[in-house]
């Protein structure tokens, strides 16, 4: 199954090898990366300030409260993006059980001194402002899983131990975010793992189980969770239900219904007039889609689909030039936008159960902006530091 994903991937880039000579040289992975990501927060942030000014009127008596904070969060992630990017590569992955036990510890630190909002304790408040600590756990367990892949790479690819210590990290990890609880996170962590996991060559077998198994503890986590499965129903028709169960749906997708080819038009929602509830975070796009209609949404995606290719592709050169443990990073890091882009896309159209995951770079969350600009500057660290063909030649199955 690895060699099937491999050989996709070969065949796009055969694709994009023989379409390149035509493409101005100024258009490359890193530009269009970086250009997508600054268009995808200018697009954000006029949404956040159109989104929660009459929330933050209403509730903090200040319409521009979330959008101040909003820039702060800019400010930092920039920060943090420009810390990151001055850290060798090497550095990070030399000390992945270091940075194993820190998230351990911040997970834990939740449960303890966290902040309960809506009946989930996911937040530790700092100096006026909080810090969701799962979204430090995706970061950091992206970092862990490519460099165990590589050390670990006779076992990954040969033995069922493999697997064994990579899902007792994954289980004590996703434990602790499931305390909280946090289904969401649960689910962008573990299958960004085993997607890690699969790319690095094991066995269709282990992958099998290891699926299999995730499956089954999903099954579990919904059925005899009375809220979850509700949620589960919910989605499935909210109109049974839209002042109850399915209101938040079902006011999503009016939004969308109301906004149809072209939106009514910049700060004209209804729906964020209090009807909507997280209209400014998890249904921003739902916001969007009325405000802009289809052709914003339209923008929006090719935008995010657009800086998902570009870490893919730097993630496939990494490998290609043997920097195993670079390419198989920026793999785990483009499941993850792949996965909160379809999850937060898909619960806003009424097509998944609603989680609270935020869309990258357009939603508002200051700990989720934060670390999203710090995995676009491993991305580009990647991309800078890997063009060359790596002189120690790590084991590669390509």
């Amino acid at each position: 199954m690895a060699g099937l994903a491999q050989t996709t991937i070969n065949k796009v880039q055969q694709v994009y090898d023989r379409v390149s000579p035509r493409i101005p040289a100024e258009f490359t992975a890193r530009n269009v990366l970086i250009f997508c990501v600054i268009a995808l927060l200018c697009l954000g942030s006029i949404m956040v300030a159109s989104a929660s000014m009459p929330y933050a009127d209403r509730m903090m008596e200040n319409p521009f409260h979330y959008v101040v904070r909003h820039a702060i969060s800019i400010v930092v992630a920039a920060v943090a993006a420009f810390l990151a990017y001055r850290v060798s590569l090497n550095v990070w992955f030399n000390n992945t059980f270091p940075l194993w036990l820190i998230t351990i510890t911040l997970l834990a630190a939740v449960l303890v001194i966290g902040t309960e909002v809506n009946g989930s304790t996911r937040w530790i408040r700092i100096a006026g402002f909080t810090l969701q600590a799962t979204e430090v756990a995706k970061v950091m367990m992206a970092i862990f899983t490519a460099d165990y892949v590589v050390r670990r790479a006779a076992e990954v690819r040969n033995n069922v131990k493999g697997l064994v210590r990579l899902a007792a990290i994954m289980i004590l990890t996703v434990g602790l975010i499931i305390a909280e609880p946090d289904l969401g996170a649960t689910v962008v962590i573990v299958l960004m793992m085993l997607g890690v996991f699969f790319l690095a060559g094991a066995p269709v077998i282990q992958f099998g189980i290891a699926l299999g198994a995730i499956l089954i503890a999903f099954f579990f986590l919904i059925v005899f969770e009375p809220y979850r499965f509700e949620r589960l129903m919910s989605f499935s028709n909210p109109w049974n239900d839209p002042l109850g169960a399915g209101y938040q749906l079902s006011n999503a997708l009016m939004a969308f219904g109301r906004g149809e080819w072209v939106g009514v038009g910049l700060g004209h929602s209804i729906q964020k007039m209090s009807y909507l509830p997280e209209a400014h975070t998890d249904f921003m796009l739902a916001v969007l889609g009325e405000e802009f209609g289809f052709m914003g949404i339209t923008v929006v995606l090719l935008l995010s689909f657009g800086m998902l290719v570009c870490c893919i592709k730097i993630g496939h050169r990494a490998l290609r030039n043997q920097y195993l443990r670079a390419g198989y990073l920026a793999y785990g890091i483009s499941i993850i936008f792949l996965l909160q882009i379809l999850v937060n896309a898909g619960m806003n159209m009424g097509m998944l159960p609603t989680k609270g995951l935020t869309l990258p770079f357009i939603s508002y969350g200051g700990s989720s902006l934060i670390m999203c600009a710090v995995m676009i500057s491993l991305i580009l660290k990647i991309d800078a530091t890997t063009q060359d063909i790596n002189p120690s030649k790590e084991e590669s199955s390509f």
